[in-house]
């Protein structure tokens, strides 16, 4: 029945137009023709004999809905969960239920060959009883075996527990919610006192902006149980850097929160958006090894350092379009807070060009390290160079003094961010290259 259901999501119209499957989402058995062979077998080959750099949409797509049928294949036979360990086993490995389990011997054969389909019925009785007492005694049946028998001297019981409380409490849930309402409400009660409206005090301010501070704990106490599980910084793809970032421009807020309420609401604001963007089902939050590339220092280094640049260049893209919208007013009173704001922007921005530069350069130390050189003009190290030849010319306008003006710079300071977003998605979602794994 379930092999019926539409459960496998597809990201690509043109995948699914070219395979004949339903748009957004099919069945596992549509992924077969009538007489049982595999719809995705050609171009499945075709995408495995390309290198990864070389691989495009299309060939990536494939493979996402190629592992997506693997996991319901392997979840209808029942050899998804490796519940069974075998002591004696050369290669420490544990089985499923769906698996050979011919090797094991005595007592040991008995119960692993029966309890899980006993589990499973004792579900279903629960299911319509309501009573789970059987169903839960069996569980920690399998859970004593595998403390029991456990073959592989180095797994933690103890880590797997602090994963499970991990996906359980969900921070970064949590963490969006508080950003966006309490963002929101920063930036009303701003503005509010900016009009010279104060119907509860800037008390109000300093209260919410103490909500932020103990959201971005929360946001902090995520990140730091995802590296403590994984055992490497959380930035090596593409949810885990959104994350990141989401940080990094709470925390950078927090810089201008005394001397700019605006900027703090924005930079707030701005986290829970990007918060909510990472939690898109086309964002991966799984917690997986790192591919051999990555398992460098140089790669923390690099990505830490160019995710709170991209946190900068974001705080100053929300200040240019706030900037140009008061700009837009024409009134008197708000001309001293758009300087204000303008002053700010300028040195969000150097900073955050500063960071890029840094952190293309430690690129280029990892690339070294990965690939035996420093620079190769990949789309992704091209379109890093093409932000930090933008924002330099952004920065500098003030140079130009027939051509600048406040508008201007606030104008160049949304725009630039476009060379951002391309850098950082576009890269990774519409061109092939040695970045493409993120």
């Amino acid at each position: 029945m379930w092999m019926k259901v539409p459960l496998i999501t597809i990201s690509n119209d043109v995948v699914a137009d070219y395979f004949s499957l339903s748009r957004k989402k099919c069945a596992y058995i549509n992924l077969f023709h009538d007489d049982g062979t595999y719809k995705l077998h050609v171009k499945l080959n075709e995408a495995y004999r390309k290198s990864p750099a070389e691989r495009t949409p299309f060939d990536k797509e494939v493979l996402k809905i190629d592992e997506k049928a693997n996991i319901l294949f392997q979840l209808f036979e029942h050899q998804l969960l490796c519940l069974f360990p075998k002591p004696d086993d050369p290669h420490k490995k544990w089985y499923a239920p769906g698996d050979d389990l011919s090797g094991f011997e005595g007592n040991d054969s008995i119960f692993v060959s029966r309890i899980f389909e006993r589990y499973i019925s004792e579900v279903r009785d629960a299911l319509h009883s309501g009573d789970w007492s059987k169903p839960n005694e069996s569980l920690l049946m399998i859970s004593s075996y595998q403390i029991a028998k456990n073959n592989v001297s180095d797994l933690d019981f103890t880590k797997i527990a602090f994963e499970l409380k991990y996906n359980k409490l969900q921070l970064f849930r949590w963490s969006k919610i508080a950003y966006l309402s309490l963002g929101g409400l920063l930036l009303l009660f701003s503005m509010l006192l900016i009009f010279g409206i104060k119907p509860l005090g800037s008390w109000i301010i300093k209260l919410l902006g103490a909500g932020v501070m103990i959201s971005l704990l929360f946001h902090a106490l995520g990140i730091g149980m995802r590296w403590i599980i994984s055992g490497y910084g959380p930035w090596s793809n593409s949810y885990e850097t959104m994350v990141f970032l989401s940080f990094a421009v709470a925390l950078t807020g927090l810089i201008f929160a005394i001397r700019s309420p605006i900027s703090f609401s924005l930079s707030t604001l701005f986290a829970g958006v990007i918060l909510f963007v990472s939690d898109l089902n086309w964002m991966n939050p799984q917690i997986t090894p790192l591919v051999p590339v990555l398992k460098s220092p140089w790669l923390m280094y690099h990505v830490a350092v160019l995710m709170v640049a991209y946190a900068f260049f974001g705080i100053g893209f929300l200040l240019g379009f706030f900037n140009v919208l008061l700009l837009s007013f024409r009134k008197e009173k708000l001309t001293f807070l758009v300087r204000e704001l303008t002053i700010i922007n300028e040195i969000v921005l150097i900073l955050g060009l500063i960071l890029m530069t840094v952190g293309s350069f430690m690129g280029a130390v990892w690339a070294n390290e990965s690939w035996g050189r420093y620079w190769g003009w990949d789309p992704k190290e091209t379109w890093a160079l093409i932000t930090i030849i933008v924002y330099t010319m952004v920065t500098h306008l003030h140079l130009i003094r027939k051509w600048y003006s406040l508008w201007l710079f606030n104008l160049c300071s949304i725009l630039a961010f476009a060379s951002v977003i391309m850098t950082y998605f576009g890269v990774n979602y519409l061109l092939s290259g040695m970045h493409s794994y993120v």
